[in-house]
């Protein structure tokens, strides 16, 4: 047996040997102890511009779960798009923190309000409350009173991205109208009922020999009754009392100034003069 031989051959089996004890304790140790072995944080991801699910699938990964935070209306980003991650991304943090991200809410929006039948004005207060404003104003021939809203641009219900503006359609009245009874009013009440229907008055003529109230109307054309153009105009006569002529009578002669009275005469006057 050669002796000087055996530590060569056995050199292989010390080798797997020590090799196998350091498998299996590491083995262990790993099991016992993990966390002080293993990387318990990470790099957070930079997950801006992402989508919401995008980002959260990222993060995922990474070992942080996701979880929305505030949203934020933005004049060029779109909705759902990822603005800002708390912690920032970059920072190093224990594996398992959450990640707040917030979101883009995109254009600020406003809806169109109902404003069909609304005068002007109360046209202009609905639309200015929803934070658009009233654009051009336009009119048509409609059955709808003069003056009252019949249709917007856009329709009402859109949503627009603000700022935004909307048009308004007012109207013009009838084709035709139908020319009222005016007799017995007074001229400002018909001149504000020929505007609301639509017509102009063309002129108005004074009667002085009328027993009617002064500006009285006592006659018209177009007769009460008939149909005319939109637009088209009406005559009045109202009656009128001129203010009655003044009278001045000369004589040519001026009055003369009146006489002053004489003075009483004074007690010594009346006595006598031989009284003793």
């Amino acid at each position: 047996m050669n002796w000087r031989a055996l530590p060569r051959r056995a050199f292989p089996y010390l080798i797997a040997a020590a090799g196998g004890f350091l498998i299996a304790y590491t083995a262990v140790f790993l099991f016992a102890f993990p966390a002080e072995v293993l990387p318990d944080d990470g790099i957070l991801p930079n997950v801006v511009g992402k989508t919401f699910e995008d980002a959260a699938a990222t993060l995922q990964k990474a070992g942080f779960p996701a979880q929305q935070g505030e949203s934020r209306f933005h004049k060029t980003i779109k909705a759902n798009i990822v603005l800002q991650e708390d912690p920032p991304a970059g920072s190093r943090q224990k594996r398992g923190t959450a990640v707040v991200l917030a979101l883009s809410a995109g254009q600020k929006t406003a809806e169109v309000p109902v404003t069909t039948n609304m005068s002007q004005q109360q046209a202009r207060i609905s639309i200015e409350n929803t934070g658009l404003t009233m654009g051009n104003i336009s009119e048509q021939v409609s059955d709808a009173p003069r003056g009252l809203v019949i249709g917007t641009s856009p329709p009402a219900g859109t949503k627009l991205e603000l700022p935004g503006s909307v048009d308004i359609v007012l109207s013009r009245g009838p084709a035709t109208v139908m020319v009222p009874d005016f007799y017995g009013r007074n001229l400002g009440e018909v001149r504000s009922m020929v505007e609301q229907i639509g017509l102009r008055i063309a002129g108005v003529s004074r009667d002085t020999s009328s027993l009617q109230p002064e500006n009285t109307v006592i006659r018209q054309l177009p007769a009460a009754g008939q149909s005319i153009a939109a637009g088209g105009p009406v005559s009045l006569t109202v009656s009128h009392f001129p203010p009655p002529p003044s009278i001045r009578i000369d004589t040519g002669t001026s009055a003369p100034p009146p006489r002053p009275l004489p003075l009483p005469a004074p007690e010594w006057a009346f006595a006598s003069p031989h009284r003793s």
